[in-house]
């Protein structure tokens, strides 16, 4: 099965081709589009920590403990804070290993219930403020939040990213690119007006107080509860400076009283859905890419309902999925010590799998300089930035950020021990901008997939059958966009004790736009992010019988498994045309010098004709400047994408009036505006060199299928791949296609659609939508 994308398109995301460098993957100056793949000869640069000095499989894989309110059922309580987390080999780890390695712990931000206590894990080997820690939920990931489905839940989000001993507001870990469209908390914006919400013009980090707002990716909610990108709030320190904003434009919740300056947000949702796997993330303005990198996400579970019921083929008899999984009131170290009669009875995991970089002292990496997506050092990139007149380029963002060591749950490479038995895998690509190819290199490990972002599949899927990297060997795989789920029973049943299967990433270390591994792109590092985790099959897991094991309840063989999936929507009401855009720069013409330099172009100015202009002068338009959704015209026959900012007011944009849950009305500007319980058709045209995840809040819908926007067929084939028979969330938009999706909308209310690439949405590839009574 190919899948193999042809870049086409009205504008191009980089005019200057990438570089596909032994030691970054990314970047613009100055090769052709198509390379042939190559060998790579060094991991990807990141923080000064060296990969390749970690050892790997050496600390447990975490399994993700339930979230314990300690409020009422379904109520709860949740702050993010900031705190340190042993992710690499060390501290608490060497206790449970019995090792002696040295890697200090991590400083993180993520959720916890606001009674809990800071992580103490002294006792074990780590230290007070340290997790995972026996007294405290605050963990990176998140813990997992279990609900029931059309049982509402509510939940007061917290920002409490603030200092205990002094109230006063904790600064970013990580660089904030001011010159954006971002929250603005203080209020400078670059065409002079006073207001949040607007692109900046200071080109230094931000270190002012941290705006958050939470959404619930995949929720069917109503819009005060969604986590709205300018809905984000700050956190309640005693030092919020007296200009600044302490709420964004938009800012809203579910009792419609909260003024916005106490430091938290009340949102309740619904839970009115299929039995799913969803998650739960910053959604902040202009710098998601940022919070999340710092550690706030979690897996929202929802269980029950009336498709929450598989049965047994032939007998009609209730079938059992892998089990048992993690339960509200199990500790971390119960859950996440081998050997414990907790841990070896769980067969049902949430694996959440992101991509980062460390320095030497143990802190996150994330570049604070464009120079690291041109693969140069800063001195080296010669050209103006934002404010800087005649730049359009802002000085931090990075159009994709790709780093060198791969975390399962918050650990890098770790190992888990399992029983010979069927095991229920929840996988989560959490990364910022890397597509994920995983493969399972053994193929006596047989994977069926049995749900997508928003339930059940209509019927198994084997994934060892489907080839998908042409290689013949037999092995699962599964293609996962970024914040695409797959629900997986993975079979280690027949494996001989000891057998260690190893999960590999044999997708790109840089933007993926189709294809096949080691024929149309390199496949990522193989001493590095090539590498997930380790399986090891431990027979002692098992129990005292195969029909017992460890405690588990005996599962349904895949073969066997009849999924009651959720019935297929209707004909639609209506049909829309929508389009993916990447832009380079209309002001910065530059060119590359044998040295490596970047060179700015100072006598080609903006004008109708610049980038002709620029290529006279010897140079290329810099870029990407921005990625941007937008409509298309068809009016000339061939169709044309129609790029828009997140604010756009030009073109086919509509004013419509938004009314808040405290009864203030606003205006936004939109293109896309479906009435109330319609069922529309988006058929979104990728006009950029990349393939796109492409997320709809609100819906859920059904992926109708593919084709070239040059009329030729899809390269991926024109129908819906077997793993997006069910409905999703989330869907993978080829370069050079139209993929088309259908939802229902049937909650009236203020939403976006946007590129799950965080760093993409996070400049104007997000786009505002309503739904209108």
């Amino acid at each position: 099965m190919k899948f193999k994308a042809i870049p086409t398109g009205q504008r191009r995301l980089a005019a200057l081709g990438r570089v596909c460098t032994v030691v970054l993957a990314v970047g613009l100056f100055l090769l052709p589009d198509v390379a042939a793949p190559q060998a790579w000869a060094q991991p990807l640069l990141g923080g000064t920590l060296d990969p390749t000095t970690i050892p790997k499989y050496v600390a447990p894989l975490v399994i993700p403990p339930v979230m314990n309110n300690a409020g009422t059922a379904d109520d709860y309580q949740i702050a993010v804070r900031q705190f340190q987390q042993q992710i690499l080999p060390g501290g608490i780890w060497n206790t449970i290993n019995g090792r002696d390695d040295a890697f200090p712990p991590t400083t993180v931000w993520s959720y916890g219930p606001n009674a809990d206590p800071v992580p103490d894990s002294t006792d074990l080997g780590g230290a007070a403020g340290v997790a995972p820690a026996p007294n405290s939920q605050f963990n990176y990931p998140a813990y997992t939040i279990e609900t029931t489905a059309n049982n509402p839940v509510k939940v007061r989000w917290i920002n409490d990213l603030v200092d205990k001993k002094t109230g006063r507001f904790l600064r970013h870990l990580l660089p904030i690119d001011q010159t954006l469209h971002w929250a603005n908390p203080p209020m400078r914006c670059i065409d002079g007006a006073r207001t949040t919400d607007c692109r900046g013009f200071i080109p230094r980090r931000y270190m002012g107080p941290v705006p958050i707002v939470t959404h619930v990716h995949g929720a069917h909610v109503e819009s005060h509860s969604d986590g709205y990108p300018e809905a984000w709030w700050l956190p309640a320190a005693i030092n919020i400076p007296a200009r600044y904003a302490t709420k964004g434009r938009l800012f809203d919740d579910s009792t419609g009283t909260n003024p916005g300056n106490l430091g938290y947000a009340d949102y309740e949702y619904r839970n009115d859905q299929p039995a799913t796997t969803l998650w739960y993330h910053d959604h902040t303005l202009g710098m998601t890419r940022s919070n999340v990198y710092a550690g706030p996400a979690g897996f929202w579970l929802i269980r029950g309902g009336p498709f929450d019921h598989p049965t047994v083929a032939g007998t009609g008899d209730d079938a059992v999925l892998p089990g048992p999984a993690p339960v509200a009131g199990e500790g971390v170290l119960a859950l996440n010590v081998p050997g414990n009669a907790v841990r070896n009875k769980i067969r049902a995991i949430g694996i959440a799998i992101q991509d980062r970089s460390f320095n030497a002292d143990g802190s996150l990496f994330y570049p604070e300089t464009r120079a690291f997506f041109e693969g140069v050092e800063p001195r080296q990139l010669r050209i103006p930035f934002i404010p800087n007149r005649r730049s359009d380029i802002s000085p931090i963002w990075n159009p994709e950020a790709f780093f060198n060591v791969i975390l399962a749950n918050g650990v890098s490479w770790p190992k888990l021990e399992v029983a010979p038995a069927l095991y229920r895998v929840r996988f989560l690509n959490g990364c910022n901008s890397r597509f994920l190819w995983l493969k399972f290199n053994d193929s006596a490990v047989e994977v069926w997939q049995i749900g997508a972002e928003q339930g059940f599949l209509p019927s198994p899927v084997l994934m060892n059958g489907l080839d998908l990297d042409e290689s013949g060997d037999g092995s699962a795989q599964l293609l996962m966009g970024l914040a695409e789920r797959a629900d997986v029973i993975v079979d280690f049943r027949g494996l001989a004790d000891g057998t260690e299967v190893a999960l590999l990433n044999i997708g790109p270390d840089e933007p993926f736009g189709g294809g096949i591994p080691g024929v149309d792109f390199d496949p990522a590092d193989p001493g590095t992010t090539g590498q997930v985790m380790k399986f090891v099959v431990n027979d002692d897991l098992l129990g005292a019988s195969p029909t017992d094991p460890g405690g588990a309840t005996p599962a349904t063989d895949p073969t066997l498994l009849v999924l009651n999936a959720e019935g297929s929507l209707g004909p639609p009401d209506e049909s829309r045309d929508v389009s993916l855009n990447e832009e380079v720069s209309e002001k910065v013409c530059a060119s590359a010098l044998p040295n490596g330099n970047i060179r700015w172009i100072a006598s080609v100015r903006s004008g109708p004709d610049f980038e002709d202009d620029c290529q006279a002068a010897g140079g290329e338009s810099f870029g990407p400047e921005a990625a941007l959704l937008g409509t298309v015209d068809t009016s000339g026959g061939e169709p044309l994408g129609i790029p828009l900012m997140w604010t756009d007011t030009t073109g086919a944009s509509t004013p419509v009036n938004v009314t808040l849950q405290s009864g203030a009305t606003l205006q936004v500007n939109v293109t896309e505006n479906p009435r109330k319980g319609d069922i529309e058709e988006w058929s979104i045209y990728n006009f950029t060199e990349d393939a796109h995840p492409i997320h709809l809040h609100l819906v859920r819908f059904e992926v109708m299928g593919r084709s070239g926007i040059d009329g030729s067929a899809s390269v991926v084939g024109n129908a819906p791949q077997p793993w997006e028979l069910g409905f999703k969330d989330t869907v993978i938009a080829y370069p050079g296609e139209i993929t088309t999706v259908k939802a229902k909308f049937d909650i009236a209310g203020l939403y976006v659609w946007h590129c799950h690439i965080v760093e993409h949405e996070d400049n104007e590839m997000m786009r505002p939508y309503v739904v209108s009574e």
